[in-house]
């Protein structure tokens, strides 16, 4: 048993929203709208059980990392025998808010249940379940949709690096191509600035791994990446790079 390792993750804007459903009585629903619960207003308990559990969530699921997020909503919808709970946790992270989503939904739904246990022995949680994510790669690798990419590797790593492009929505060619890939020295012209800047990122990622690193520049008119032949190299500098390439075509890098 282990966590997943996500340290080579880049951080992204990531939200999550969970949603949940509770059946009670008429009666019972009629008693927490006019505020005749014994235990108090439940609706108002209810939220903000789900806040705090929400921060609470890795400390419930051992396998879950705990994370820092900025935003954290609960939106009730009161019907005439179900309440139902909608919740919505944002923040900038390596990954993804599911479970802090459905962690507050859940408690706010187990709060409602508490409340009403004594009035009401007929309710049942009906539903939890995620209804949007957002973020990470689902967000940042679009912008590699459809653009075409040549690969120029040694070393076995060809069929490495293309099965990883075409992942992220890039499409593999040998001739007509928007940008080059290579584990082979060029004589490519570098911007040294932007391949400053991925090699420092790289280096605190990997620095028992990272040697030659990363070049971006122009080769042949076009934009071009050499990269150090290392497995790990490469998948970290796609995982955290690999969205920009879709930037880098018609000659130039922006």
């Amino acid at each position: 048993m282990r966590k997943i390792d996500v340290s080579s993750k880049p951080e992204t804007l990531r939200s999550a929203k969970g949603y949940g459903r509770i059946r009670l009585k008429r009666e019972t629903i009629e008693a927490i709208k006019k505020g005749k619960v014994p235990k108090g207003d439940v609706l108002s308990a209810c939220k903000l059980a789900g806040i705090m559990a929400s921060k609470k969530t890795p400390e419930l699921l051992p396998f879950c990392h705990p994370v820092s997020f900025d935003y954290v909503e609960i939106e009730l919808r009161v019907g005439e025998d179900f309440i139902e709970v909608f919740s919505h946790v944002k923040g900038l992270g390596r990954t993804g808010y599911e479970m802090e989503a459905l962690t507050s939904v859940s408690a706010s739904l187990l709060t409602i249940y508490d409340m009403c246990k004594g009035m009401d022995d007929s309710m049942v949680i009906e539903e939890i379940r995620l209804i949007e994510k957002r973020g990470g790669k689902s967000q940042w690798s679009k912008s590699l949709e459809g653009v075409k990419i040549k690969v120029l590797s040694e070393c076995g790593m060809k069929e490495f690096i293309e099965g990883k492009l075409t992942n992220l929505g890039a499409v593999v060619v040998e001739d007509d191509y928007q940008v080059l890939v290579s584990t082979q020295r060029l004589e490519l012209s570098e911007i040294w600035g932007i391949s400053y800047a991925i090699n420092q990122k790289l280096f605190s990622l990997l620095p028992q791994v990272l040697r030659e690193g990363v070049k971006v520049g122009i080769f042949e008119d076009k934009p071009c990446i050499e990269i150090q032949p290392n497995r790990e190299v490469i998948e970290t500098f796609l995982e955290n790079f690999g969205g920009l390439i879709g930037s880098w075509i018609n000659g130039k890098i922006i």
